[in-house]
This record gives structure tokens, sequence and C-alpha cells, in this order.
């Protein structure tokens, strides 16, 4: 299931821009302030928890610097590590030594690392907007495959700060990622997102 959140959380990385006030129809005004409120992020460090459609948990820190760089650190007893560096996601299992390199560009969903959000290009579709007393939800999904899945982003209002990430794979499974004590326009260091494969110094 994990594997499944990373080809989800490593693209729409296209720096594709447009306006969203003048191109979403009568949530305009309120996507315009979702997406100048995620352009103006720089750095997010939170921890997370992950709930999978089975009901399992899974926990860590996630770390973000746009453009392009994100970190997801599982704490024990879930042995992976994922580090996306702008060109590709490193997809790495300590305990099975497995390392995987997935290129941002054949994936879906590293949404909030993108150089620029933009809610109406092309590439992205908004399958709903809502937005409740003290909450605002969106829901997109690919363009040209909406059978893939859907990407939800929650949000907390006044202020605006996100919350959650609700991921739906093809066949319909819910994976929700919560962020929790998080930090914003913190200074992330550059290594944090670089991956060194340790087999290469076991073979040493």
């Amino acid at each position: 299931m994990i594997l499944v959140l990373v080809l989800w959380l490593c693209a729409f990385l296209y720096p594709l821009s447009s306006d969203a006030a003048d191109a979403a129809g009568p949530h305009g005004e309120s996507l315009k302030r979702v997406e100048d409120y995620l352009n103006a992020i720089t750095t997010i460090a939170a921890d997370f928890t992950q709930v999978a459609p089975d009901g399992s948990l899974a926990g860590g820190k996630f770390f973000l610097k746009r453009p392009g760089k994100m970190r997801w650190q599982y704490d024990p007893p879930t042995p992976i590590l994922m580090i996306a560096n702008g060109s590709q996601m490193v997809y790495y299992d300590y305990q099975l030594q497995q390392v995987s390199y997935i290129p941002i560009d054949s994936t879906l969903a590293s949404f909030l690392a993108r150089g620029h959000i933009s809610l109406t290009d092309p590439f992205i579709t908004i399958e709903k907007f809502e937005e409740t007393p003290g909450m605002v939800r969106l829901t997109l999904h690919q363009a040209d495959k909406p059978e893939a899945g859907k990407l939800t982003l929650e949000f907390s209002d006044s202020p605006l700060q996100i919350r959650n990430m609700v991921i739906t794979d093809a066949q319909g499974q819910v994976t929700t990622v919560a962020l929790n004590n998080a930090q914003f326009g913190a200074e992330l260091e550059r290594k944090m997102f670089e991956f060194e494969d340790p087999r290469k110094r076991m073979r040493n």
C-alpha cells in the first residue's frame, strides 16, 4: 500500500500556470485563495499519520521543500524511506535492502511540490470543491486518466492550513494521510533530500 502512495505522491510537478479566479467558475475566488496559499509554501516539516484501506496505521516525518523535493520517513516498524529530489522518487525498503527509482514524470501526484501550483491547468480536473464551517476540501484527478484515482486535499480555515491528503486509487481503495504539528517556512538542509544507496557501502 505504501508503494501505491509513492506513485500518487510523485507527480503533478509540471510548471503549468493559469488564473484560478478567471477559469474556475463559481468557486473561482475561493480556488484562487487556495492556490495562493499553496504557492506561498516554501517548506513543510510535519509529523504524519497514514491510515491504509485495511485500517492499519503508519506514521513518521514528512518534509517538503519546493520545488520538487519531499521526504517521507516512516517510523518503525515500517521500514520505508521515500525521497523525491526533483527528478525522481527513491523508494527504499531498508529491511529488504531494496531500492526503487521512480521517474517523477511517470507518476501522478506530488502536487504540493510543484514549482508553481495551478488549479486550472489542463493536466488536472477539479472533481469537487467544498467549503464548510472551518473546513475547505478540494478533490482533483488527472484529466486524461480519471479512472486512475483521485486526490483530496483538506484544509482547516481561518487561517487556511493544509491538514489531510486523501488518496483514492483506481480500485476505490482510500488512504488518508494526516499532517500534524506542521511547521512552515523552516530552513531544511539540502542533504535531507539526497539519497546515498547503503548497499554500495555494504559492497565496499
